[in-house]
């Protein structure tokens, strides 16, 4: 699991990364605004915001990850007002961490939204078909359908973000994720045509919005 932290206490930060490491995350360190958004660019399963930053809000940060990515976000702060708590909320972030914290709390509660956004399960169901995205297969009503990496971070991005669309840009950055390629659009759209043979009759669930990208139709 990859976690990006923005945290402009370097102390604090420091010591919540070796912490995170110990407990197997992977975790990135941001001390300000700009750096962070430079780095909201890779792909990262949990997004852990300080509201206050000396160059900038934790609260934009949030808006722009959410319109890359699906991943939890944690908003951590000192403000306790109801107005930056609510906004926080509006912006689709997953919780509050109000300091000063207790640190079984703030473990808890980043566990706690990984396991709501499915980060932790390894097997993703929708309707009658589930995606196991260890196994790589797709179990589909009387099928199991075999999936390259590719293939299986395709539907796991998919998957995730339904019933909502899931953008080319959120697909390609998750196979990076999962293969450490970049892939082009032209390649993308391969891809995608190799998927839909294998899906067979199911093709008809893999849905292409124009100028939008993928979802999957019950």
């Amino acid at each position: 699991m990859r976690i990006l932290l923005v945290e402009d206490d370097k102390v604090l930060a420091n010591t919540l990364a070796e912490i995170l490491e110990k407990k197997g995350y992977e975790t990135t360190i941001c001390y300000n605004y700009m750096q962070a958004y430079h780095k909201i660019e890779h792909a990262f399963d949990c997004f852990l915001l300080d509201q206050i930053l000396p160059d900038g809000n934790g609260l934009d940060l949030c808006r722009l990850i959410r319109e890359k990515s699906a991943s939890p976000i944690l908003i951590i702060s000192s403000d306790t007002a109801e107005s930056s708590i609510l906004k926080g909320f509006a912006l689709e972030a997953g919780d509050y961490i109000e300091k000063p914290f207790r640190l079984n709390v703030f473990l808890a509660k980043i566990e706690s939204v990984l396991r709501r956004s499915g980060k932790l399960d390894k097997e993703i169901t929708i309707g009658d078909f589930r995606l196991s995205t260890e196994l790589k297969i797709l179990s589909a009503p009387n099928q199991d359908i075999s999936l390259t990496v590719t293939e299986s971070a395709i539907l796991e991005t998919i998957f995730r973000f339904f019933p909502h669309i899931a953008s080319r840009q959120q697909i390609t950055r998750n196979i990076f994720d999962r293969t450490n390629k970049i892939t082009s659009a032209q390649t993308l759209n391969v891809r995608l045509s190799e998927l839909r043979k294998k899906l067979g009759i199911h093709s008809s669930h893999l849905e292409a919005i124009p100028n939008s990208g993928l979802r999957w139709k019950e």
